[in-house]
């Protein structure tokens, strides 16, 4: 499918300006000449929606949710598109909410406008909306959609602020030992000929702060643009996912996170009718870790020659063996859904709770470099202090 732009003389004279899609030159013509107009001049537009970013997962979250509400109380899908555009203020996305508008608009269903937004909405929910469109609950995959997202969205805060501790207190050891070298340090030694090798060893850091601080600003800014990319590397990338994963409690704890957010995405398509095979693929994909994807690749080849779910995760051993477990209680048991959805709930619980030890685990260690860094420094600066105290 192409977006076109085109001019047209209408019946009665007047000229005429739009946009319009179509598959080629020969039905561009036909759409723009269907009603009596004739077709002065067309031409094929840019798409832009190759060139479209992921939309904010907030903004998601909000138009799943006012959608899925807006069709429950049964109002037509086109017109709920039209009440959302209306009320939308955020130009990026009220330009793409028009344009699926447009889309529905011409025929075409919700997933296959929502697609042709490029990267603006993830797969999964593309996916979803897909099936939700096939079983005719379009409303109820769409709510499902926002309270899948929202409990994503806080497992993932729970990992940031996890993370954010141990980087203020590295932040805030850095500036000290900074002041302390460069401020305190040289003023105390003036005058001094026996000074300490470990002061000799901060006086050579201060100076070198000082003399080449440029180069260093220069070097952090590289390395803050070069290290993204860096882990971006396939090989480097499943090297560190493969890390997280075997480093020693750290990564039990990083485990169950990763299992906690399979299990959702796994209960969520396929309570939203997404084929379990598509499902553990989609699933595994969503998780974010390479080498539990690569490790995932051979659980579901095993699935599709018929071998069951959760004999064939087992087998792959990258998430908790309780998730396992429960796999097997419900393919026995043919509840497969309900357990799924119990189990989601059960890691979401579990990862939070694991995140929360993880920084009760940080929070010790951290103290610890933190002390022996200053302490260091502080014995540095010391020790001409009490040395010249001696002298007198």
């Amino acid at each position: 499918m192409q977006k076109y732009s085109y001019i047209a003389l209408t019946p009665e004279g007047k000229t005429i300006r739009g946009t319009m899609i179509a598959q080629s030159d020969e039905e561009i013509k036909q759409l723009v000449t269907k009603n009596g107009n004739y077709c002065l001049s067309f031409t094929r537009l840019k798409d832009e929606a190759k060139g479209q970013k992921a939309l904010p997962i907030k903004d998601v979250i909000n138009f799943c949710s006012q959608l899925g509400s807006i069709l429950k109380a049964g109002v037509p899908l086109a017109t709920g598109l039209d009440m959302l555009y209306s009320k939308t203020d955020k130009g990026n996305l009220k330009k793409i909410i028009g344009n699926v508008y447009e889309l529905v608009q011409k025929g075409n269903s919700l997933s296959d406008a929502l697609m042709r937004q490029g990267k603006s909405f993830p797969p999964m929910m593309i996916n979803m909306v897909k099936a939700g469109e096939m079983s005719g609950d379009l409303d109820a995959s769409l709510n499902k959609l926002a309270e899948h997202f929202d409990k994503d969205v806080k497992l993932r805060n729970q990992v940031k602020s996890a993370s954010r501790y141990p980087k203020m207190l590295g932040l805030i050891t850095l500036v000290v030992v900074i002041l302390l070298s460069v401020v305190v340090l040289p003023n105390m030694v003036q005058g001094m000929s026996n000074i300490p090798p470990t002061t000799q060893f901060l006086l050579g850091f201060a100076n070198f702060i000082i003399k080449d601080w440029p180069y260093i600003l220069i070097a952090v800014v590289v390395l803050y643009f070069v290290i993204p990319m860096i882990k971006e590397i396939p090989k480097v990338r499943f090297g560190l996912d493969k890390l997280k994963l075997r480093l020693p409690k750290v990564g039990k704890l990083v485990r169950m996170i990763y299992t906690s957010r399979f299990a959702r995405n796994l209960a969520t398509l396929y309570e939203g009718g997404i084929q379990l095979i598509d499902a553990i693929q989609m699933s595994t994909q969503i998780v974010g870790n390479k080498y539990i994807e690569q490790c995932m690749e051979e659980a579901i080849v095993r699935v599709k020659k018929g071998e069951p779910m959760s004999k064939a995760i087992a087998a792959a051993n990258v998430f908790d063996p309780l998730l396992t477990s429960m796999l097997f209680v419900g393919e026995e048991s043919g509840v497969l859904s309900d357990v799924l959805t119990r189990t989601a709930d059960y890691f979401d619980e579990e990862s939070g709770a694991a995140t929360k030890a993880l920084t009760d685990m940080l929070q010790p260690v951290m103290l610890i470099v933190m002390a022996v860094v200053i302490g260091f420094v502080l014995l540095s600066v010391l020790q001409p202090m009490l040395s010249s105290y001696n002298d007198i």
